[in-house]
């Protein structure tokens, strides 16, 4: 049985993330096939997203990434009873606006858009039926030549499932290799089976549309790696902390965090610590009850709760601790502080 974790390359010990990298792209180690199945990605670092939102059989959705030295790959699987995408504008429905920065100059991340640099769209639809499409952002359409772009999809139980390769031969200025970093963000759009009428982003906020400087850093790397989780346990497993409108008992604190769909054999015990505003450990709680979203297996959160009285709001800070299965720390991921849908708030 794999773990998951390999402490060590072909090359001898792995090279650590650089600073300020926020995900580990792990290389195919099969050739990929672009038909709609994730078979491929099945041991890929997944980033979930909205697995905390009421709404569990049309919001929650999983992203999936790999990358070879011909393309970079994306695989989608979605919750969603209500499929839809206009003819026109395709991003205007159930779609992915993907955000891609490979300059290896001082315009990485800069706040312009411009060529080794790419804001596009991909979606599986034409309007309720199964017809996967691409393009590039209006104002922006020679921002790549789009030689060997692929996208295809495939319904299943619950919804969608959809692949995405990019080829880098689109970036002639960027060649790819181990440790190399490149700027993404990841948005899903949806349409509840009309307009689009929500946004969701893996990594940043809609600053995204308007500048690559808001875009993450991920690595390329040959395997995820036990020293990586402390990097990017934050997009592989986004909490939330609430208290529910709805209690038969004293009001209680909910914390939930989002389990990633591979690796989850690693994952041992996941303690939430709340602490007050002076960094006392005011107490600690087990994420042991687990739940299942939109009766789909692969889709699990964990869940703790404690006392409102104890904490506050406002008056506490809060950190769930994810440990190996031998009881070793693998990282720490506090609540997101940023607007994350089309609407400002927290």
């Amino acid at each position: 049985m794999t773990t998951g974790l390999c402490f060590m390359t072909g090359q001898g010990f792995a090279d650590p993330l650089e600073p300020g990298v926020r995900l580990a792209v792990t290389r195919a180690k099969t050739p990929i096939t672009i038909d709609g199945k994730l078979d491929e990605f099945a041991t890929a670092v997944c980033t979930p997203v909205e697995y905390f939102h009421p709404d569990q059989k049309n919001r929650p959705a999983q992203f999936f990434y790999l990358w070879d030295n011909e393309a970079f790959y994306v695989g989608l699987r979605t919750l969603d009873e209500k499929i839809f995408s206009p003819v026109h504008p395709l991003w205007e429905g159930d779609a992915v606006e993907w955000y891609f920065d490979t300059r290896r100059d001082a315009t990485f991340r800069d706040q312009k858009w411009g060529k080794g640099a790419v804001h596009c769209f991909w979606t599986a639809m034409e309007k309720a039926d199964l017809n996967p499409r691409f393009c590039l952002r209006p104002g922006y359409l020679d921002a790549i030549a789009k030689t060997g772009v692929e996208v295809s999809a495939r319904r299943w139980e619950h919804g969608l499932e959809v692949e995405f390769k990019l080829p880098w031969v689109n970036f002639p200025n960027f060649t790819p290799k181990i440790n190399e970093v490149i700027g993404i963000d990841a948005e899903l759009s949806y349409s509840d089976g009309s307009q689009r009428s929500y946004r969701s982003f893996v990594f940043g906020s809609p600053l995204s549309v308007a500048q690559p400087g808001n875009l993450a850093r991920v690595q390329l790397v040959d395997t995820l790696e036990a020293d990586h989780w402390a990097h990017c346990a934050a997009v592989m497993m986004p909490i939330r902390i609430d208290t529910a409108w709805a209690q038969s008992g004293k009001p209680r604190v909910q914390a939930r965090i989002a389990l990633p769909v591979n690796h989850l054999e690693t994952i041992g015990k996941i303690v939430f610590q709340v602490s007050d505003l002076s960094g006392k450990l005011i107490g600690a709680f087990e994420a042991s009850d687990s739940e299942t979203l939109g009766s789909a297996p692969n889709f699990v959160r964990k869940s703790a709760s404690w006392p409102a009285d104890l904490t506050a709001p406002g008056s506490y800070t809060a950190v769930a601790v994810i440990h190996d299965k031998q009881g070793r720390e693998l990282g720490r991921v506090a609540p997101r502080m940023v607007s994350v849908n089309t609407e400002q708030g927290y």
